[in-house]
């Protein structure tokens, strides 16, 4: 069990900060517009060089790597592997997560004649919102999962997801989908996973 809540500590940091830090990192190097841009824009390959491209990639693909191993942890140590949906919305996320990284975003518009670009573009959009809801899903299914052994745990968890959801929406529909909005969201995430990881350490 010792080992489990290391691997619950160590991941959960590196998993609550890795994409935080990184993003502010870059954007301050490049001209990037957080009120334009959502952060997808910086596997574009008409707006940025190969070295952020890859960058990005690898970056989501890390994050992929680290959300599944966090969230398979917290099921080993939480007992969880008899809920059958849970588990397998770990997977899910995974799968859409490492989709996202090797698919780069585009702004061509959509047309017959570039189906190639139409299609991949339409693809990343479609990735980029199944991982909008399929983490927060995932999180809630955590929550209610351990709701009855772990009430204090279950509603904290419930209410701080809840409330990061809540309030990206709200600022998605007054300004619109971008940079703020999606670290807005991210930092929400990252705040829960802190929680949680610190929970689970001293009290879990």
């Amino acid at each position: 069990m010792i080992w489990i809540k290391l691997g619950i500590l160590i991941i959960g940091f590196i998993y609550a900060g890795l994409i935080p830090f990184t993003v502010r990192r870059v954007v301050r190097q490049i001209d990037f517009d957080l009120h334009e841009q959502t952060l997808s824009f910086l596997s574009n390959k008409t707006l940025y060089d190969k070295k952020f491209r890859k960058g990005y990639t690898r970056l989501l693909f890390a994050t992929a790597i680290l959300h599944y191993a966090f969230f398979w942890l917290l099921s080993k140590h939480y007992n969880l592997g008899e809920h059958e949906t849970y588990m397998q919305y770990i997977t899910y996320s995974f799968a859409f997560f490492t989709l996202l990284a090797f698919v780069p975003h585009n702004i061509k518009p959509y047309s017959f004649s570039r189906l190639s670009s139409t299609l991949q573009r339409l693809l990343h959009n479609m990735l980029a919102a199944v991982v909008f809801l399929s983490l927060p899903t995932l999180i809630v299914l955590f929550q209610t999962a351990v709701m009855e052994t772990m009430p204090f745990l279950g509603f904290m968890g419930l209410i701080l997801i809840g409330c990061t959801v809540l309030l990206t929406v709200i600022y998605i529909i007054r300004q619109g989908l971008n940079g703020i909005s999606e670290i807005f969201f991210i930092n929400g995430v990252s705040f829960w996973t802190v929680f949680v990881t610190i929970y689970t350490v001293l009290a879990g």
